[in-house]
């Protein structure tokens, strides 16, 4: 079944052989039971195109669950599917992950005539829906031992908050929070490069009105020719 509401796709579809349904959340009454726990895999920031899973984990025994997202201070039912795992919990696949499905969802489920109290809010953040910052660093070319750097995350966009990340973004820990941002630009202030800190680097950037919505990720520096930190 799908509840259209102004503003809003209709989807009307079944998503793995779960019913996908917008809006909803009104019926859910006399919510007195313990909240869910609800989880995201992968947790770190989703492509756009790519697919997630929510796993909500209740009470043994419950008959059904839903994947509900937070919209404009308002609730809606995403998914509702009947439990799994003898009720335990449920698995909520989103595919093909598109820019509208970015926000906060939690989930709920269903047990005899009560509902669950909601689950903890956790948000789907999705990258590569903003064009992707461009990072560079002075001084240019080989790095000595000890040597002051400069990493410099660029935007054609106005955007005013930005990640410097050491490695591979699936660590989901910014490295460093920048020394100075401005409307296109975030500058990130290493005294001295040590050994542990060799290695990529990268950026990413949104705007602080949708956390949700990221760029797609920088270029990666160094460039081929590596740090040289010989005798640090």
């Amino acid at each position: 079944m799908c509840f259209p509401r102004p503003g809003a796709l209709c989807l009307g579809l079944f998503l793995s052989g779960l019913q996908v349904v917008s809006g909803g959340f009104e019926d859910v009454q006399l919510q007195l039971l313990p909240p869910p726990k609800l989880s995201l895999e992968p947790g770190f920031p989703a492509k756009l195109g790519s697919s997630v899973t929510y796993l909500c984990v209740g009470a043994f025994g419950s008959q059904s669950y839903r994947l509900v997202r937070e919209e404009r201070g308002r609730l809606w039912t995403v998914i509702k599917m009947a439990g799994l795992w003898g009720g335990r919990g449920a698995m909520f696949n989103l595919t093909d992950l598109a820019a509208e499905q970015a926000g906060r969802y939690l989930c709920v489920y269903e047990f005899g005539r009560l509902y669950s109290k909601n689950s903890d809010k956790v948000p789907l953040i999705i990258r590569n829906i903003l064009e992707s910052p461009f990072l560079w660093v002075s001084p240019p070319g080989s790095v000595g031992p000890r040597q002051t750097l400069y990493f410099h995350c660029n935007s054609t966009l106005p955007l005013d908050k930005y990640y410097l990340y050491h490695g591979a973004i699936e660590a989901n820990k910014p490295f460093i929070e920048p020394l100075k941002t401005s409307a296109h630009e975030a500058q990130f202030f290493f005294q001295e490069i040590l050994r542990h800190q060799l290695g990529e680097y990268l950026c990413l950037a949104y705007h602080s009105y949708n956390p949700y919505h990221l760029t797609g990720l920088s270029n990666k520096v160094p460039p081929l020719a590596r740090l040289l930190l010989e005798g640090v």
